[in-house]
């Protein structure tokens, strides 16, 4: 007899793994873990007591999915086996580096996005992006409610079916979906007719989940700064925030007659980031962020600022940081760290052109 006897809910969360269990009259029995054609581990294991326990295979799979924004979700198999008698066991894991407690965390997905922060500030030109997990059969219409002032100076309401409108997901899977703002004014310009609006708000629902975006002019001038989440989704945050730029240089010094020269000379420059107050869900965005294994930001006058493709946006290494966050009302809620470009090479921003003319001066012989 060879069994495996751990209780198999319809999905796992990757820090929720438990051990593996497996009931056995064999001395031994081999034993395999596989995510498609690539073995994370195999072995034989002797039984105790009739009684074979695997421990702590979360680092095998969440080594294997880490940063991999393609494999959010995978199915994972289990053999054991010896001689003729064999057992297997398949189950979904979909990616958390957050334990959480959820040994089943069905009902925790049909409520919400893969996100932990459900109110976000947002900045003008930026864009809206969220994926949730969709069982099988289950409906993905994504429905979008936008506030905003008219044109007129009224505070209006729009609202409609972005997609999905009467679909079911046909498999289990990791949707997502994306909003750029200013397609959503073109379109709310169009349909309500009228000349111009202010966008203030944008709440997305599919199903019981929700998330309410809140857009905020003042962040217009700050860059994002794009990062996986504890479930491998990518996110972006626009900090309210100052930045000192430090730049050190190491070398030696050589003399050769009656000169002196550098020689062996590498130059660092890192970016120290204060920021302005933060809201609650910004404390858990900016938290996510600092123990992100992947994060970046645009770089280059080839890159969007808001580029939707997270491979286009050029890494970085956040080598220090004072995180402290306080739930009394008392005190004002901020964050400090230090990040450099993971290219070892140093960077410089290349200006634009000059010129003397702005938004309301754009000459057609620019």
């Amino acid at each position: 007899m060879i069994k495996f006897t751990v209780y198999i809910p319809s999905l796992f969360l990757s820090s929720d793994l438990p051990d593996i269990t497996i009931a056995t009259d064999h001395e031994a029995v081999n034993f395999r873990i596989s995510i498609g054609s690539a073995v994370l581990l195999e072995g034989r294991y002797y039984a105790f007591n009739c009684n074979i326990t695997v421990s702590d295979i979360v680092p095998l799979i969440q080594d294997n999915i880490a940063g991999n924004i393609d494999m959010n979700l995978v199915d994972v198999h289990l053999e054991a086996f010896d001689g003729d008698e064999s057992d297997t066991l398949d189950f979904p894991v979909l990616y958390s580096n957050k334990l959480t407690g959820l040994y089943d965390p069905s009902d925790w997905l049909r409520e919400n996005f893969l996100t932990l922060s459900h109110t976000r500030r947002l900045s003008p030109d930026g864009y809206i992006n969220v994926s949730w997990y969709a069982a099988n059969r289950e409906g993905v219409m994504f429905r979008v409610y936008a506030t905003f002032i008219n044109d007129k100076g009224l505070r209006d309401t729009y609202q409609y079916a972005h997609s999905g409108n009467g679909q079911i997901a046909h498999s289990n899977g990791v949707l997502t979906e994306y909003i750029m703002l200013d397609a959503l004014r073109d379109l709310i310009i169009e349909r309500k007719k009228i000349e111009s609006l202010i966008l203030q708000s944008v709440t997305v629902r599919c199903g019981n989940r929700s998330a309410t975006f809140f857009i905020d002019p003042a962040l217009e001038t700050n860059t994002p700064i794009f990062y996986l989440n504890c479930f491998g989704i990518t996110e972006h945050i626009a900090l309210p925030r100052t930045t000192t730029v430090k730049v050190k240089t190491d070398r030696s010094l050589a003399s050769v007659g009656k000169t002196s020269q550098f020689y062996d000379i590498s130059t660092s420059k890192e970016y120290e980031v204060e920021s302005g107050p933060l809201t609650s869900d910004e404390c858990i965005q900016i938290e996510q962020m600092l123990t992100s294994p992947s994060v970046r930001i645009p770089f280059g006058q080839d890159c969007s600022k808001y580029d939707t493709d997270f491979d286009a946006l050029r890494p970085i290494l956040i080598t220090d940081y004072t995180c402290e966050f306080s739930d009394t009302d008392e005190k004002l809620n901020k964050v400090k760290f230090t990040w450099r470009f993971a290219d070892n090479t140093p960077s410089v921003d290349m200006p634009t052109t000059p010129g003397i003319f702005n938004q309301n001066f754009n000459p057609t012989f620019s």
